[in-house]
């Protein structure tokens, strides 16, 4: 064979590579919606929300927050097996960067003194945008085919206006290598 008719098979099987799309990556590219499944759950990333930074005004902290603009991730986890389960991380994207994930604790109701001299307690705020309260222990003790929806907050950087582009369905965890490939990707 010669070199001519070498390079002329390699172009064929690289460009016919390329066209059925073989990438090497097991990631699934979704739209918002769409259902991706591993191992025994399947997720739905069904919307990223826009919101603004009033809506963080109600947090003790609000000023820290100031200039930064939150954004709603809400899916829905359906468990496909019976057993133990753990929830769906994300990352999510924009402008190249990751967002910052907002962790929301719930508060506890305040003690005040009454005109009567009497202790009463004063419900905490609640940040009712995007409640993330899907009990885990309860989750993954449920049948197959149980279901939850929830909510998650990411934060722009100060002064970014550049909204979500992906939010990707990754392998959970604090600490991610940059070999480590999302399960899926919704756009």
């Amino acid at each position: 064979m010669n070199t001519r008719t070498a390079i002329a098979l390699l172009t064929t099987a690289l460009a016919a590579a390329a066209l059925t799309g073989c990438s090497g990556s097991d990631t699934e590219e979704l739209s918002y919606g769409e259902k991706a499944t591993k191992d025994n759950l399947e997720v739905s990333v069904l919307r990223v929300e826009a919101g603004t930074s009033g809506d963080l005004s109600v947090l003790e902290d609000a000023a820290e927050y100031q200039g930064r603009t939150p954004y709603y991730v809400r899916y829905r986890v359906t468990k496909t097996e019976a057993g133990k389960v753990d929830g769906p991380s994300f990352d999510v994207t924009a402008d190249g960067g990751l967002l910052t994930q907002l962790n929301i604790m719930a508060s506890f109701p305040e003690i005040e003194v009454g005109a009567d001299g009497k202790p009463r307690y004063k419900e905490a705020p609640k940040f009712e945008k995007c409640i993330d309260e899907p009990a885990a222990a309860e989750f993954g003790k449920a049948p197959a085919g149980a279901s939850y929806e929830g909510c998650t907050i990411y934060l722009s950087d100060t002064g970014s206006t550049a909204e979500p582009k992906k939010v990707e369905w990754n392998k959970g965890g604090l600490v991610r290598s940059s070999e480590d490939e999302a399960y899926a990707v919704w756009k």
